[in-house]
């Protein structure tokens, strides 16, 4: 899943602009307080109404009870084909990999599930895309038969590809009535098996700290906003996740020092890169791509990620798993020749049984652990 409209198919996936340009504002831009948080993350995911059923009229209750049975069979399609899988391929080889409490996602849009997938264990996520983070209704009477199927539309695609597709996103996410990634990040959560502590906006100040926000609050100013959603489960307790909604080119960095500072302060931390439309592989997204090799431990990633060549042998121990031949004709231009040598030869690279990213079809996929000498 890695950046969030799902693409319907890889090769018809489009790349973020390279230019300058700001993404839209949300459908809606100050959450109103929710008096349960786990309530309304049960609702959003197709679990439970408990809480909503009694102030919801007929109409409202059949609309719901359809999408939760939808919402069943695409969670159900998507854990069975990728989470299923990734959970034993990650008990295979991350075993023994350096464990991090940080996960730093990205270009991540608001896919929570792959994180939560392949590091269960971390006790914080940071996640960052485009997209605003918006807000959920705050009353029952907004969740309107219409929500329903608006809020499909930003995830339903998952369960067949595992990404997001950067143009579906300005359209699904941020200009419908679903309000933004915070409803689909509710939803990954929540049926991943979590239930929902609190939720509390966020912003990253010009001096680089993280700050909450209460409703309708300006000051203190704020370069990038965000949401921090406290979340856990029977086994792992309390866990955290910050999703912040930031152009990370490296033009809009420089205009934005404090989420420079703060990206730059993160600890040590494990890096996920997926379906990144070879983001880093452009000279303009050089500083990002820094703090990527700089802070990072571990990194996961596909061929969109970090290029090959930067994996200094004296630095990392690299991994391939899976195929790798060329990126689908969009990114024909972010060909990695020496990363086809690498798979060409054979050398240590180990099949890999699910699809990932752009090439989602099994036996399609590439993925890379890189571990740093040392660690």
């Amino acid at each position: 899943m890695a950046a969030a409209a799902w693409a319907q198919t890889a090769a018809n996936v489009s790349a973020p602009a390279a230019t300058d340009i700001a993404p839209p504002a949300p459908a809606c831009v100050a959450q109103e307080p929710i008096a349960d948080w786990d309530a309304a993350a049960r609702l959003i995911a197709g679990t439970s109404s408990a809480g909503y059923a009694e102030s919801f009229s007929d109409e409202q209750k059949a609309a719901w009870a359809d999408y939760a049975r939808t919402a069943a069979a695409d969670w159900g399609r998507l854990k069975r084909r990728y989470v299923d899988r990734i959970a034993a391929w990650r008990g295979k080889h991350l075993a023994k990999a350096p464990a991090t409490a940080v996960v730093f996602y990205p270009f991540s849009g608001p896919d929570a599930t792959n994180p939560l997938a392949f590091f269960p264990a971390a006790r914080e996520y940071i996640m960052v895309g485009l997209e605003p983070a918006g807000c959920i209704p705050a009353h029952a009477d907004a969740f309107t038969p219409e929500y329903w199927p608006a809020l499909r539309q930003g995830w339903r695609l998952a369960a067949d590809v595992g990404f997001f597709k950067t143009d579906d996103m300005k359209h699904e996410l941020t200009e419908s009535s679903a309000g933004g990634v915070l409803p689909v990040l509710l939803f990954l959560i929540a049926r991943a098996g979590n239930s929902i502590v609190d939720v509390a906006q966020t912003g990253i100040t010009p001096s680089g700290q993280v700050v909450a926000l209460a409703e309708g609050e300006t000051a203190p100013a704020v370069e990038v906003r965000g949401v921090a959603i406290r979340f856990k489960d029977a086994q792992r307790g309390e866990r955290t996740l910050r999703y912040f909604a930031a152009n990370l080119q490296n033009s809009r960095l420089a205009r934005r020092p404090g989420t420079t500072k703060y990206l730059e302060s993160l600890p040590v931390s494990t890096t996920l890169v997926k379906s990144a439309s070879y983001l880093m592989h452009r000279k303009f997204f050089s500083r990002i791509r820094g703090i990527v090799l700089a802070k990072s431990t571990v990194l996961i990633q596909d061929d969109s990620g970090v290029p090959y060549h930067h994996f200094d042998p004296a630095s990392w121990d690299v991994h391939l798993f899976g195929t790798y031949d060329k990126p689908i004709e969009l990114f024909r231009e972010w060909m990695q020749e020496d990363l086809q040598a690498a798979y060409s030869s054979g050398d240590g690279v180990q099949p890999l049984d699910f699809g990932i990213s752009y090439k989602w079809h099994p036996g399609e996929s590439n993925l890379m652990v890189a571990v740093r000498r040392g660690k």
